[in-house]
């Protein structure tokens, strides 16, 4: 009497173990509403399965446990949860693995006792035990995990589902686990190997492509301290030239007393000084934000340097309806590819700016003159050239961050950027 209803509670935590171990490892939120259809569904579940075990017997009920219990199991929680068909699949195949915790310990315990009462208590405790473990300490990890890309998915759910298929082919469907059979003992062994190369493979990948994010990041931070340092070297020599203009009366005077002396070489010599002074520290006015000057007066400098003809037409606020040191980013990033886009060219060279503010909108649209038509991939071009491409990433990555959008295009022989933030939440 013992026997059969420990028996019975064995069955009965280990078929809802595997029901809420599926779902939460999926990312089923622990709440009532969930721990209400995922019971309900239990409920259902074992009765159907009972019912299927009185009428057919248990020998062939277990051989049909994967039809009566898992596959209901992934279709509830697809239709149910809406994730993804291959995500439940990898999902149940994980919780039946982590129910051989108990199946091992108990089969240890019974071992030792030669008495099936310490099998299936030994079980029934370790299921409690496990779950607890699981529900605490795993389940946010593999929430996260199981909602990875179908191609990544493969890989993860590889070993659990050759596991699955291997214990029933081998011991529900037959005995050959127990045959002694050596192909049968080590293909465990041999999917484990598969598996562990595999593993090899996708951590390699992974590692370049974590390494190339950090170079950029890197790179990211280099150039955001760049601009940083040029601005405020446009805003020193603002104040500079705020003194220079505080003392032009002493200037003035000093020049005046110099000519009264007779010594006019002293004058023009100082006056050449103060132009330079003055030369140092000029800062066109484009529109009411001063960061946004500073950074157009940088590349206007720039281009002129370079025999460029800046085209800048500014419509903004003083208060822009984002953050200053992130649109200048994404500005010297456009204005930057301009640059070299035009540096090395024979043709036409010209960059137009246009930036308006229509209340929380921001629209900015960069244009310059191209002689061979650039790559697009979804949408973005893209440099075969070592170390170009950077300034592109950035702004795509910058207006992603302002939850705006950015449009590369070629028209009439003009590379074409348009951008659109809004007033950031």
């Amino acid at each position: 009497m013992i026997l059969q209803l420990l028996t019975g509670i064995h069955n009965l935590t280990t078929q809802l173990f595997g029901i809420f171990i599926s779902a939460f490892f999926l990312g089923v939120k622990p709440v009532m509403k969930n721990f209400g259809k995922l019971l309900l569904f239990a409920l259902v579940d074992v009765f159907f399965y009972w019912g299927i075990n009185l009428f057919t017997g248990t020998e062939f009920a277990n051989q049909l446990y994967p039809v009566l219990v898992h596959l209901p199991l992934i279709l509830f929680l697809f239709l149910c949860y809406r994730y993804s068909l291959l995500s439940c699949c990898i999902s149940v195949f994980s919780a039946y693995l982590c129910c051989q915790f108990s199946n091992w310990i108990g089969l240890f315990a019974l071992t030792l006792t030669k008495n099936p009462v310490w099998y299936y208590s030994t079980r029934i405790a370790i299921t409690l035990i496990t779950f607890f473990f699981l529900f605490k300490f795993v389940r946010r990890t593999t929430q996260t995990i199981f909602s990875k890309e179908n191609k990544e998915l493969v890989i993860i759910g590889f070993l659990p589902f050759i596991y699955y298929i291997f214990d029933y082919a081998s011991t529900k469907f037959s005995n050959l686990l127990y045959s002694g059979n050596k192909v049968v003992v080590e293909f465990m062994g041999f999917a484990f190997s598969i598996g562990y190369l595999i593993f090899l493979l996708v951590y390699f990948k992974e590692s370049e492509k974590k390494s190339e994010i950090r170079q950029y990041s890197d790179r990211m931070e280099m150039q955001l301290i760049s601009l940083q340092k040029e601005i405020e070297q446009v805003r020193n020599s603002e104040q500079t030239l705020a003194i220079l203009r505080h003392d032009m009366r002493h200037h003035l005077n000093l020049i005046l007393s110099m000519l009264n002396q007779n010594h006019p070489e002293k004058a023009i010599s100082y006056i050449q000084e103060i132009g330079t002074a003055y030369d140092d520290t000029i800062v066109t006015r484009y529109c009411k934000n001063e960061t946004l000057n500073s950074v157009i007066s940088i590349y206007k400098t720039r281009f002129l340097e370079r025999n460029i003809n800046f085209l800048p037409e500014i419509y903004v606020q003083k208060d822009l309806p984002c953050p200053d040191l992130s649109l200048c980013t994404i500005l010297s990033n456009a204005l930057e590819n301009a640059l070299h886009a035009l540096e090395h060219t024979s043709g036409e060279k010209w960059v137009s700016l246009h930036i308006m503010q229509k209340e929380n909108l921001l629209l900015l649209e960069i244009k310059n003159p191209i002689e061979t038509m650039p790559k697009f991939i979804d949408g973005i071009p893209i440099s075969d050239k070592k170390g170009h491409g950077i300034g592109t990433k950035s702004i795509v990555y910058y207006v992603q961050q302002l939850n705006g959008q950015c449009h590369f295009s070629v028209e009439e022989h003009c590379f074409v950027l348009k951008i659109i933030l809004s007033r950031c939440i």
